[in-house]
């Protein structure tokens, strides 16, 4: 039998109960559910194993979206169990009438696209054929379990269980000998449990983990009164958190390296207090990326689990050593190494003794035998991929799934895969579920794919789809974030698919939060579906997908501390904005620094400072102007990567502050920069510097007063210049460049936020007319000192930037143009995040020691 319909709906868990609702009844689409449960849940039907229950807060692990599933459901536990999460789930599906969308106990057996009808057909094992334009796959992550690696389970004469399809009846462990094989995340929870009940348990460990408390308490009928009356003010901070759940990231220091062991400690035990997520998300920053801080929260960890467990020999046997923290997804207990204080409980180490099989009396390891009543199998899942590809999935031109992700899963943004038109893998491989609250990351992912198909449907296009280059620029950036963290330093994590012998080791996840997940998406529609073809026509790739990936997560904490646009901000805020970028910038190198003023125009004197390097003069010397766009930054700043200038090119370097708009608009800042130029040249033979081997150099609004101050130079009869070096100039107020629409949003730096600095920096002169005001007003700009002009990628400045460097070679100027990719405004002060800031440097000196070489030294 053959049915029609819009959309097919595969998994009834929170994704599948969501899209019901989003599909049929908000966009008003047919709709035809398929799970092969005999009822609602997903996950949560089936992992029904004594203690299993969730680790994030129950208020936050459910649906948002309604006010009145928040307003009526009342959760008994801080953590809800699974016969509780279950119910909840049963509870919205009557609410939301889902289950009349739904065929349950039937499974599919595969999906083929056909691009003549565009058309997806659908085979399921009741022996009906379905066919839909769009797919909505909520198959789950954790759904498929591992393959039993051990030969022999069929001779075994007691019972069996696996943890992941665990029997709807209580399962009576009183008076038998029990074995567990596996110690993670599901074995944590379930082994205290059993212990209570067994005769005897012997755990059978591989590998240890770092399992944490996870701090449950019963609610008291006013809290939970409370939290369903307040759930608006309660969960608001949700989609502004890490993980989507408000875990005390605010409270987060800079660096456990930075503490001493004492503050580490309070810190730490303040997280472990806290229970669950707190220890890792609201201790240190920088606990995902820096190893050497890592291990300060492992040894803590250690610790903690050698004072809970009595024999000291199976404390360091549940000590994890081969893997830091976070690298696998944390699990958190109750009382679980307390369990192995019992008297009837045996840990046995299967690292050294490896099982060999399962035998007719229990489990043979290299050592001995262990006979036993009930073997529980907690071995974990074959997760992200495994799923999806059991549903047989073919698309254009008959291509298998499984073959498209040979070499590791491709999609963009975890959501959809070029060659599998108008399918969605909500929550799927690459997106940022692994670290995200799933019942919002699902509400997320079905909403994008409802747009996307409303989209579709009112443009009157057939299909959508992502482009070939947009999965390669996604698992670029999700590879290269992943990388950058201490996930890979694990031999096995799930992660990178280690934990499944034969798969790729590939990035399966993207581990750097929701906020910037999300930021990334919406990134995406603002831009039409940038990265998305509609009936083949694809729209480019936006400037938030092509991030360095550092830079990315340099935006990811931006987001997090809720730093504000650019555009919206005061002068005052901007100001302290620009400051705090010195947060990211690398330590600072020692070079011998001298305060020193110089005299400005206005009769003032401003502060500037001197930078030498430990070489012998006379040196080449470099005047750096700072950046701000002229309303902000200073000399303070800017002293790290003056001090790495110096260090590197072995010069003086002479950083000079200037008036700042809008208190002194144009022509101050220029007057004031090029005053300190022509000082400058006057004294620093005095310091040790060579007059004829002057450089002027800036950085965004301090780049274009360097170029106006070489100009000035050449007009006024000012110093003879070797060299300017622009990095990325904002040089054109009226500048009407692809870049300026292109980065319109960003990131970091807006052409909304570009335009106001210009404002409140050329006050009455608002078009710019002045060459002094933009270069490139000039005249000529012909006999200019040779230029190296750095622009971003990712910035809406970028054109200008490049057009001033084109007009500098077309009048016969020595010029270089360097475009560096991925990087965005900015980033030249990223030097302690991002490591291409090296580029700049590299740049900056290859051009500067070819300039200078040709120079006479006096």
């Amino acid at each position: 039998m053959k049915t029609d319909t819009d959309v097919i709906i595969v998994g009834a868990g929170f994704t599948g109960l969501y899209a019901v609702h989003k599909f049929r009844d908000e966009l008003g689409l047919r709709v035809q559910g398929f799970d092969g449960s005999s009822d609602v849940g997903g996950t949560w039907f089936w992992n029904r194993y004594p203690g299993a229950r969730c680790d994030f807060p129950s208020v936050h692990y459910s649906f948002s979206f309604s006010p009145e599933l928040n307003r009526e459901w009342q959760w008994s536990e801080k953590y809800a169990s699974q016969p509780e999460i279950l119910r909840y789930l049963q509870w919205s599906a009557d609410k939301l009438d889902t289950r009349r969308s739904f065929r349950f106990n039937t499974r599919v057996l595969s999906m083929v696209w056909d691009d003549d009808d565009a058309l997806w057909t659908v085979t399921t094992d009741d022996g009906q054929v379905t066919t839909a334009r769009f797919i909505v796959a909520g198959v789950g992550n954790v759904t498929i379990p591992k393959e039993n690696e051990f030969p022999g389970e069929e001779t075994f004469q007691g019972e069996v269980y696996r943890t992941c399809r665990w029997p709807h009846q209580p399962v009576d462990f009183t008076g038998k000998r029990v074995g567990v094989i596996g110690t993670g995340s599901t074995a944590i929870q379930l082994i205290p449990e059993v212990a209570k009940e067994a005769a005897h348990l012997t755990v059978f460990q591989r590998t240890p983990i770092y399992a944490t408390p996870l701090r449950n308490k019963p609610l008291t009928a006013e809290e939970s009164r409370q939290q369903s009356e307040n759930w608006e003010e309660t969960r608001a901070p949700e989609r502004k958190s890490f993980a989507g759940v408000p875990l005390g990231e605010e409270r987060a220091r800079p660096s456990a390296l930075a503490d001493s062991p004492e503050q580490r400690k309070e810190v730490y035990d303040r997280g472990t207090a806290n229970g669950g997520f707190h220890l890792l998300m609201e201790t240190y920053q920088d606990l995902m990326y820096n190893m050497d801080s890592n291990e300060t929260i492992c040894d803590y960890i250690r610790d903690h689990i050698r004072s809970r467990v009595d024999d000291p020999e199976t404390a360091e046997l549940l000590c994890p050593k081969d893997h830091p923290y976070g690298s696998k997804r944390a699990p958190f207990e109750t009382d679980y190494y307390e369990t192995y204080n019992r008297d009837n409980v045996t840990l046995v180490d299967v690292k050294s003794a490896a099982i060999e099989a399962i035998t007719e009396n229990g489990v043979r390891t290299a050592a001995e035998e262990y006979e036993l009543d009930v073997i529980i199998i907690a071995t974990g899942f074959d997760p992200w991929t495994a799923a999806l590809e059991k549903l047989n999935i073919r698309g254009r031109d008959g291509l298998k799934l499984e073959d498209h992700w040979k070499y590791g899963p491709k999609t963009y943004l975890g959501l959809m895969m070029n060659g599998f038109p108008n399918f969605f893998a909500i929550t799927g491989p690459q997106s940022a579920t692994a670290l995200y609250n799933i019942p919002l990351a699902s509400e997320d992912h079905v909403d994008y794919s409802g747009d996307a198909v409303k989209r579709v449907l009112d443009t009157g296009a057939r299909t959508i789809e992502p482009t070939s280059e947009s999965e390669v620029v996604w698992n670029t950036l999700v590879e290269g974030v992943l990388n950058s963290t201490i996930i890979p330093k694990s031999p096995n994590t799930w992660y990178i698919g280690a934990n499944i012998p034969g798969k790729p080791r590939a990035a399966y996840i993207f581990p750097s939060g929701a906020p910037l997940y999300r930021a990334i998406c919406q990134d995406v529609w603002d831009s039409g579906y940038g990265g998305f073809a509609f009936d083949g026509e694809a729209k480019p790739l936006p400037p938030m997908v092509r991030v360095d990936p550092a830079i990315a997560i340099v935006l990811g904490a931006m987001i997090m501390q809720g730093v504000k646009p650019m555009e919206e901000c005061t002068v005052e805020e901007i100001r302290g904005l620009v400051g705090g970028l010195t947060a990211l910038q690398a330590p600072r190198r020692d070079v011998t620094v001298e305060e020193v003023t110089y005299p400005s125009p206005s009769g003032r004197a401003l502060p500037a400072r001197i930078y030498k390097p430990e070489a012998d003069g006379p040196l080449p010397v470099v005047v750096f102007f700072h950046p701000g766009g002229w309303v902000s930054g200073d000399i303070e700043g800017s002293d790290e990567p003056c001090r790495m200038l110096a260090d590197e090119l072995q010069a003086i370097v002479v950083s000079a502050d200037y008036r700042l708009a809008p208190e002194e608009p144009f022509p101050a800042a220029t007057d004031d920069t090029y005053a300190a130029l022509c000082w400058t040249a006057e004294v620093i033979a005095e310091h040790g510097g060579d007059p004829d081997r002057l450089v002027v150099m800036g950085e965004s609004a301090g780049a274009l007063l360097a170029a106006v101050a070489a100009l000035r130079a050449r007009d006024e009869g000012g110093p003879r210049l070797a060299a300017q070096v622009l990095v990325y100039p904002a040089i054109d107020p009226q500048a009407d460049t692809a870049s300026r629409i292109e980065c319109a949003r960003g990131p970091f730096l807006s052409a909304a936020a570009t335009d106001m600095m210009w404002a409140a920096y050329l006050g009455d002169e608002v078009t710019g007319s002045s060459p002094l005001a933009s270069p490139v007003r000039a005249e000529s700009l012909a006999g200019l000192a040779p230029a190296l002009v750095i622009s971003n990628e990712l910035d809406p400045t970028r054109d200008e930037g490049e057009d001033y460097g084109r007009a500098l070679a077309d009048a016969g100027v020595d010029v270089e143009v360097r475009r560096i990719a991925g990087m965005i405004h900015g980033a030249f002060n990223f030097s302690g995040f991002v490591p291409r800031t090296r580029e700049y440097h590299e740049a900056i000196t290859v051009f500067l020691d070819k300039r200078l070489a040709s120079v006479t030294v006096s």
